[in-house]
């Protein structure tokens, strides 16, 4: 596209642009071609001739014969010059200077070099006694003077001026009228008369001049309003031209130039500038539209003849919604712009947002511009689905195709657990670990972590939860937490602690003599096993006692024997998680002769032992005797962490003399006594040696 500017004196005539399909030498070529063309019309607001002008000297068109007039050819304000023709009644005179003397009435003009013929100036030479002289030329604003002159220069009398036979003014001593602004209106034919002194002062006669055709010249030319477009588009810029002539004569005028639209004044304009240039025009500047004219010095001033312009509107097309960020993907509480633009329309376009499924208009914005926006500034999940926008400026809307947004939504912290319970957490039990986000877009990208450290990634391509097995070992204990990533944002669980619980292995029960008199002593040990451990003691599969251990103890019971407890000996391992059993241990039982079961106390004297002796004897008898008799009355309560086992755990307390868990690796052995609630085994009678 070229814009060109083409300027006048120091003045911006018109601007205007063109476009042409290529960039070539030739077009451009012709594109100035097209361009100076276009100065050759006329220029607004001044001389559009290049035709000299004649002056007079004297400055009337009216003499009397024998008289002559001075006749000069000039180009205003020109200081070119060339050869110079003369030319009476049409027909080429001799003459080629610049002044010429004429004596004869008729038409004279000239020309220099190659310019036009100037205007005709008619001159006339009279016989008669009276004439009447107007002043040459005579433009709107000037002084127009008519002078009545009798041949011998005789004082007149009683002079009468007359316009198209009908009198203007009288005077009895004046002999000259002059009217000082004339307009064309003071065109016409006129004449005078008078009255003078005969041969006979005191007799007074009539004299009575001819007519003569007066014209007052336009000082410019009625202005004619002219537009580069008479129905543009909007949008469009329209240049407005006053254009009008000033005659050679009165090249020098200043013009001030106004315009209107519907009688309402638009911009007036300065010196000599004739153009006015909309740089756009909308809808609501159509309208009827004239220029006017003023003369700065004269106070003259002329209106154009109106012309109608009407103002086109340019129906919207190619409409199209976009949206930031691009694609229609957005996350949950991001911000959504919806671009709604159209290629082509003018004027006041409305655009509108909609959503597919809703009648409810969610935004609407008038404005002149190809594009408008609008924002959701925090988008929810509810907000997913089928956008679409409408343009409108001529009462038929235009619909964009729907966009389609998608929201991705930041998985939740997720939450870790396990499928068994932590009292069945023990080595080779299979345990299932699922993380579990529940929100969140798919795909979701778990990773499962033990320690610290990644050991297992899954996928959950459409949502929801993963999960992996795992076979337990010892050393599967410790802190696991998940992670939930789906590229929105990552979240993770909490901390949760496995405790992995060993089976006890089979334990080793082993029984020795007791240093002190007729005691053994029961060992019983689990090598492997999750601490605490409960052992319990039996004989012949009737429960002796137990005791908690933790890992590396031993449990021991010290019994003091009668015949019988010759039989076979067990015990047993328990750490929650299921009891072992030992193998039995055969273990026979021989009494002495004469030897009673009993417990002494050295240095007690003689009596006191008997006495102690018959005692002794006579309660164990009792409570043997009541055993025997009543088995049911042996007393046994079932251990509440083991009760689903069925064994009987509580001692028969009769045999024991002390029990103790303690560790095997301690060389040095406490001895203390049983924690048994007398009150529950009546008659039992126990003392430490």
């Amino acid at each position: 596209m070229y814009t060109f500017l083409f300027q006048g004196s120091g003045v911006n005539l018109f601007a205007t642009e063109r476009t042409f399909p290529s960039q070539s030498l030739l077009d451009l070529l012709l594109t100035l071609l097209w361009a100076s063309m276009l100065v050759i019309a006329p220029v607004c607001g001044q001389s559009a001739t290049l035709k000299p002008m004649i002056s007079l000297e004297p400055p009337w068109t009216t003499h009397f014969k024998g008289e002559a007039v001075s006749l000069k050819c000039a180009r205003f304000h020109s200081d070119v010059t060339g050869e110079i023709q003369w030319y009476f009644n049409k027909k080429l005179l001799e003459k080629t200077s610049s002044y010429i003397k004429a004596e004869k009435s008729g038409q004279y003009q000239c020309r220099i070099q190659d310019s036009p013929l100037s205007n005709p100036v008619s001159l006339y030479f009279l016989r008669d006694e009276l004439i009447l002289q107007a002043s040459y030329p005579v433009f709107e604003g000037d002084s127009l003077v008519l002078r009545c002159l009798e041949k011998e220069r005789a004082k007149l009398t009683e002079v009468t001026f007359y316009k198209n036979q009908m009198p203007l003014t009288s005077s009895k001593k004046g002999s000259d009228l002059s009217i000082t602004k004339a307009t064309l209106s003071n065109s016409g034919q006129y004449h005078c008369s008078a009255k003078r002194s005969s041969f006979w002062s005191f007799v007074l006669s009539k004299i009575e001049a001819e007519t003569v055709a007066v014209r007052v010249q336009e000082l410019f030319s009625l202005p004619i309003l002219r537009s580069t477009t008479l129905q543009p588009s909007e949008g469009t810029p329209v240049i407005l031209s006053c254009e009008t002539q000033l005659p050679p004569e009165k090249a020098n005028i200043q013009l001030h130039f106004f315009f209107f639209r519907d009688s309402r004044i638009i911009l007036s304009g300065q010196k000599r500038d004739s153009t006015l240039q909309l740089t756009k025009v909308w809808k609501e500047d159509s309208g009827s539209y004239f220029c006017e004219a003023k003369a700065v010095t004269s106070r003259i001033w002329k209106m154009s003849h109106p012309v109608r312009i009407e103002v086109r509107r340019v129906p919207v097309s190619g409409i199209q919604l976009e949206t930031q960020p691009p694609g229609g993907q957005v996350t949950e509480g991001q911000t959504l712009v919806l671009l709604c633009s159209v290629a082509g329309g003018t004027g006041d376009i409305t655009f509108s947002w909609h959503k597919e499924g809703s009648e409810a208009i969610l935004k609407k914005k008038t404005q002149r511009s190809l594009v408008a926006e609008f924002e959701i500034s925090t988008m929810r999940e509810s907000e997913a689905g089928k956008y679409y926008c409408a343009a409108d400026n001529t009462d038929n809307p235009l619909r964009s195709r729907p966009v389609s947004i998608s929201m991705n939504i930041p998985v939740s912290p997720p939450l870790l657990t396990f499928s068994v319970p932590e009292t069945q957490m023990f080595v080779g039990k299979v345990v299932e670990l699922q993380c579990d986000s529940q929100r969140g877009s798919a795909p979701i990208l778990y990773r499962f972590y033990h320690e610290g450290k990644i050991m297992k990634n899954s996928s959950a391509p459409f949502g929801g939860a993963a999960s992996f097995n795992l076979s337990l070992t010892e050393q599967h204990a410790g802190s696991y937490f998940c992670e939930a990533d789906n590229g929105v944002g990552v979240q993770f669980s909490k901390v949760l602690t496995l405790s992995v619980k060993v089976p006890v292995s089979r334990p080793f029960l082993t029984i020795r003599k007791a240093t002190i008199g007729d005691m053994v002593e029961l060992r019983c040990e689990a090598e492997t096993g999750t601490t605490p451990i409960l052992y319990r003691f039996f004989h012949q599969g009737i429960i002796l006692g137990s005791g908690w251990a933790h890992l590396g103890e031993a449990a021991f019971l010290n019994l003091s024997l009668t015949a019988e407890d010759s039989g076979i000996y067990s015990c047993d391992a328990d750490n929650g998680i299921g009891p072992q059993l030992s193998e039995g241990v055969k273990f026979p039982v021989t009494v002495p002769t004469g030897k009673r079961r009993g417990l002494l106390a050295g240095g007690v004297s003689l009596g006191l032992l008997g006495f102690l002796g018959l005692t002794g004897v006579a309660l164990l008898l009792y409570f043997r005797t009541r055993r025997r008799s009543d088995p049911g009355q042996q007393s046994r309560i079932h251990s509440p962490a083991f009760a689903d086992l069925g064994l009987t755990v509580n001692p028969v307390i009769r045999d024991v003399v002390y029990a103790e868990v303690q560790n095997s690796q301690q060389k040095k052995r406490r001895y203390r006594q049983p924690h048994i609630d007398a009150t529950t085994h009546p008659g039992f009678l126990c003392c430490v040696l």
